[in-house]
C-alpha cells in the first residue's frame, strides 16, 4: 500500500527558502515503491499543492486531505519540514496531535522547549551539562552595556531568543555595540539572549532514535571562513568547511555523541534532530537544539548520514516508520 507523505514546508519565518529546500530533497529521497510525497506550502492559515501553478490545490484541514483531478488523496503522515515559526515551536504537532496523524517530529513539549533557547538551556542545565553563561532582556528593558560585559565579557553573542539559521544574532567585540546588536534582534523576536565567547571547535551532531536503531551519527566540525557561523556562513559553501567526522580526539567526539545522546533522551527528542556544541578544554559545551535540521542535500546531516554508510531514503524510511508506530 502506498503511504501518502505530506511534506510540510515553508512557514513563515526567514528560514522559509531554506525549508522549501529540505523538503524537496525529502521529497526526492522518500523511497518511490513505498511513498507518495506531497509537498505542502504552509503561508500561515493558507496549506498549499503545488503554489502558483495551474492545478495548485489548497489542503482540506478538516480531515487533512487534497483532492485532486476528484479523487479525494487522504495523507497518511505528515513529514514536518519547516524551519522556525509553526515547525519547531510546537504549534503544527499540535494541529496533527488532534487529528491523530503520525508526524515525523519530537512532540508539542519538546519542540516548544527546544525552540525557546532560554527554557531549553534553563531545562538542560539541571543535568550539568556545560554552556555559556547568559543574560536576558525583553522589548522595554533598560539595557546598561556596562554591566552586561561586566557579566559576560567580550566578545559575546547577541541572539533573537526563538529564530534559527542565524537571523538576528550579532557577534559583538565594543561595548558601544551592544545595543544596537539587540536591536537587531529585537527585529526577529521580543526576548533576546545575550551569551558570553566561548572560544573552541564547533561541532553539531545528528541523531535518529527508533524502537529499532539508535544512530548518533559522528559529529561535523564546523570550520567557517566567517567571524562565526553566520547565515551567509551556512548557506555559501565556499565560506565553511564541514568536515565529517570532526577533526577531533576521539575521546571527545565520543563526549559529543554520549551528550548529544542524553540531551535528545531528556528532552524525549524523536525523529531527526541535530544538536551543535563547542569543545573547549577537551569538554562540548551545549549551543542549542535542532528538532527539524536542514536536510538538504548540502546540509549537515545528510552528509552524516552518508558518512556512516547509510542514505538520506533508508534514514527517513526509519524515521516515518517509527512515528506511525506510534499510533
Amino acid at each position: 500500500m502506498t503511504i501518502h507523505a505530506a511534506i510540510m514546508a515553508g512557514g513563515p519565518s526567514s528560514e522559509r527558502v531554506i525549508s522549501l529546500q529540505t523538503a524537496e530533497n525529502i521529497a526526492n529521497s522518500l523511497p518511490k515503491e513505498k511513498y507518495s510525497p506531497y509537498i505542502i506550502d504552509v503561508k500561515g492559515p493558507a496549506w498549499i499543492y503545488n503554489p502558483g501553478k495551474p492545478n495548485e490545490t489548497p489542503v482540506d484541514k478538516n480531515e487533512f486531505s487534497l483532492t485532486l483531478d476528484g479523487k479525494k488523496i487522504q495523507f497518511d503522515v505528515a513529514v514536518i519540514a519547516i524551519h522556525g515559526k509553526q515547525g519547531e515551536d510546537g504549534t503544527l504537532q499540535g494541529y496533527f496531535e488532534t487529528m491523530s496523524i503520525p508526524y515525523s517530529t519530537s512532540g508539542v513539549l519538546c519542540s516548544a522547549l527546544t525552540f525557546d533557547k532560554i527554557k531549553c538551556k534553563a531545562f538542560i542545565s539541571n543535568y550539568n551539562i556545560p554552556m555559556a553563561p547568559e543574560m536576558v532582556f525583553k522589548k522595554g528593558d533598560k539595557i546598561k552595556p556596562l554591566d552586561i560585559v561586566s557579566q559576560l565579557g567580550l566578545p559575546l553573542f547577541v541572539k533573537p531568543n526563538t529564530a534559527g539559521s542565524s537571523f538576528g544574532i550579532t557577534k559583538v567585540y565594543d561595548t558601544d555595540k551592544i545595543t544596537e546588536a539587540i536591536n537587531h534582534a529585537f527585529t526577529e523576536d521580543d526576548t533576546v539572549i545575550i551569551e558570553s565567547f566561548i572560544e573552541g571547535v564547533e561541532v553539531s551532531c545528528g541523531l535518529l532514535k527508533t524502537g529499532k536503531h539508535g544512530r548518533v551519527f559522528e559529529p561535523t566540525e564546523i570550520d567557517t571562513k566567517r567571524d562565526f557561523f553566520d547565515y551567509d556562513a551556512k548557506y555559501t559553501p565556499e565560506l565553511t568547511d564541514e568536515i565529517t567526522p570532526a577533526r577531533i580526539p576521539q575521546s571527545e567526539s565520543d563526549a559529543v555523541k554520549s551528550m548529544a545522546s542524553m540531551i535528545y533522551d531528556k528532552l524525549n527528542c524523536r525523529g531527526i534532530v541535530r544538536i551543535d556544541f563547542i569543545i573547549k578544554d577537551s569538554i562540548p559545551h551545549f549551543l542549542e537544539v535542532n528538532t527539524i535540521p536542514g536536510l538538504s542535500k548540502n546540509s549537515i546531516v545528510p552528509k552524516q548520514i552518508r558518512h556512516a554508510g547509510l542514505t538520506e531514503s533508508q534514514v527517513l524510511d526509519e524515521a516515518i516508520a517509527d512515528c506511525m508506530k506510534q499510533r
